[in-house]
């Protein structure tokens, strides 16, 4: 299974950026996405960014990201 997340870019040095979601930062290659400032939001895939989106969309992903975790703590759980 193939997941790609959306991720804050909070800095960019060249084709490098870092991307942050829920306190969590990586490192991530821009050269796909370029040119993107800090503040924008990148969709991340092995360790690429691979798209731009917009800060609505973004969180729409990350919440679907979320209840999807809560609903596999609740099985789990069971």
């Amino acid at each position: 299974m193939c997941l790609a997340i959306p991720m804050k870019l909070v800095e960019v040095t060249g084709t490098t950026g870092v991307v942050e979601i829920s306190g969590v930062r990586r490192t991530t290659d821009l050269s796909l996405v370029a040119p993107v400032e800090p503040g924008q939001y990148v969709i991340v895939h092995a360790g690429f960014a691979i798209a731009v989106t917009d800060e609505e969309e973004a969180r729409k992903s990350i919440e679907l990201f979320e209840e999807m975790a809560r609903g596999l703590e609740i099985e789990g759980e069971k």
